[in-house]
């Protein structure tokens, strides 16, 4: 909880600087009486505030990298703050704190895109780590370019990263990815990516997930996926069902069964999982949460039943 307030103190520190730089700028404006706007109305305005302010400053820079403006697309260059806490009943408390700045420059490329994080976002492949992860993202500060066409209805990417945690180290992602989308009211959702790391080697990973939309509230996905590590010979699979219940625009649950097979010492089960997830977008592009309880056995606890619970807050710029 330390690390949710510190991020909403961070904000809204932020928010009023926005402010009271743009207030300086045009002193025409007419002061606002602080009793007019409550709360939620300033968070607003603040977000809002800021975002203007990356874009303009990634705008700048993109001129001046061209030279001079070729396009009047407007700029999406957006950032994210991520705070997360973690629990369960073995480990205790854990929490993290991460950043993600995608900057696009419209006058400069065409089709590849310039991120600064301070975790691997290509380590998120997988269902467990990207929506039901249980544990804090590894501290990897560092830069990636990604390359994207779409060849088809197959979205290519390739991405480079350059990681400063230590000694400079390189990783590489090569991935295909569709969306095939049914006349029955079905999507299938393949994927394959080759991908290289100091620390894993070569690697690839694998997954085919379905989704059937049963009505208009719920929705139904079977996940199947595989990641294979060269260097250690470890190949690790997980297949699960997720029933979505959709109960407005902003807010939904989704009931989630997972299992995971590992190949050591042979084919076996290693865990599984049950979960819960709240998810509430409570503005759109500016702040959003999910909730999720869930239930853990694995097989190196003797499948002992680990109760723990996530909390994720994202506040987008």
């Amino acid at each position: 909880m330390k690390t949710l307030i510190a991020v909403i103190g961070f904000a809204m520190c932020c928010g009023w600087a926005a402010s009271a730089f743009a207030d300086d700028l045009d002193p025409a404006t007419p002061a606002k009486d602080p009793q007019q706007d409550t709360f939620e109305q300033t968070l607003i305005k603040q977000n809002i505030a800021i975002s203007h302010w990356i874009d303009g400053v990634a705008d700048g820079l993109d001129v001046f990298l061209a030279g001079e403006r070729y396009t009047k697309k407007p700029n999406e260059t957006s950032a994210t703050i991520e705070a997360s806490s973690y629990y369960n009943h073995f480990e205790g408390y854990t929490g993290a704190l991460n950043f993600n700045v995608d900057l696009r420059l419209p006058n400069v490329e065409e089709y590849w895109q310039l991120t600064f994080t301070s975790y691997d976002e290509n380590e998120d492949r997988g269902v467990r780590n990207r929506f039901f992860r249980q544990t804090p993202r590894e501290r990897n500060y560092g830069a990636s370019v990604g390359f994207f066409k779409k060849l088809g209805n197959v979205r290519t990417a390739f991405q480079p990263r350059v990681s400063f945690q230590g000694a400079p180290a390189i990783s590489h992602s090569l991935s295909f990815e569709s969306i095939a989308e049914e006349k029955d009211g079905y999507r299938v959702n393949p994927k394959l990516e080759f991908y290289a790391t100091p620390g894993k080697g070569a690697g690839v990973f694998q997954a085919i997930n379905f989704n059937f939309e049963l009505t208009r509230v719920y929705s139904i996905t079977f996940i199947n996926e595989g990641d294979y590590e060269s260097r250690v010979h470890f190949y690790t699979v997980t297949h699960g069902v997720s029933l979505g219940q959709r109960l407005n625009r902003k807010m939904s649950f989704g009931y989630n069964v997972l299992t995971s097979f590992i190949n050591r010492p042979n084919y076996q089960l290693d865990s599984y999982n049950f979960s819960v997830a709240w998810r509430h977008l409570v503005y759109k592009r500016i702040l959003d949460y999910e909730f999720i309880p869930n239930l853990d056995f694995r097989q190196s606890r003797n499948y002992v039943g680990n109760p723990g619970v996530t909390l994720n807050l994202n506040l987008n710029f």
